[in-house]
């Protein structure tokens, strides 16, 4: 019902406002740990024995400790660089964030994530010139609108949550994208 939604709601936004860095670290995680199991089961449609149990753990491991820690310290620097509110304030953040943050955070990611699954630092290099345009050319298509909405309307606590929501079908194509398959090596 709508009562204990607004009742989820309140205690969401106490647990935020308690624990400002521990809930977004722990709602990274899982929020990318079910991005890869989206991708694992309704993108590359992997059968229940092929399900990569490891690869969950690691975008639980990367959200936790490099999305997170990356997204909420940026979003610092934003409030702290542009001074001034309203469209403006959100058209400046987003330019910014797509500008500077999104190019190189997205090499940190495919670099994290290929890292973790254990690939050389030759297969990372592969794995980057293969796929960073179209990770880039892709984010541009899905970002600068979710970042000015979020930027516009979100206050700051909750943007992460925001982030995290659509960063749930955009982990599920990242994870896609820089997961080697282990059975064609």
């Amino acid at each position: 019902s709508t009562r204990e939604m607004a009742g989820l709601w309140r205690a969401y936004s106490r647990f935020v406002d308690k624990f400002p860095w521990g809930s977004q670290i722990l709602q990274t995680g899982v929020l990318c740990a079910s991005g890869d199991v989206i991708a694992q089961v309704f993108v590359e449609r992997k059968k229940l024995e092929d399900f990569e149990i490891s690869r969950v753990g690691r975008f639980f491991i990367m959200g936790s400790c490099v999305v997170a820690p990356c997204i909420r310290s940026w979003y610092m620097v934003l409030e702290k660089i542009v001074k001034f509110q309203g469209p403006k304030a959100a058209l400046s953040k987003m330019a910014l964030d797509q500008a500077l943050f999104a190019p190189s955070f997205l090499v940190v990611f495919v670099t994290a994530a290929s890292t973790l699954q254990g690939l050389s630092l030759q297969d990372i290099k592969k794995n980057l010139d293969d796929n960073y345009v179209d990770i880039v050319l892709t984010n541009w298509k899905i970002w600068p609108a979710t970042q000015m909405l979020n930027f516009y309307l979100v206050p700051v606590q909750h943007r992460i949550l925001v982030v995290n929501i659509v960063a749930l079908f955009w982990n599920s194509y990242l994870a896609s994208k820089t997961n080697v398959d282990s059975k064609s090596d």
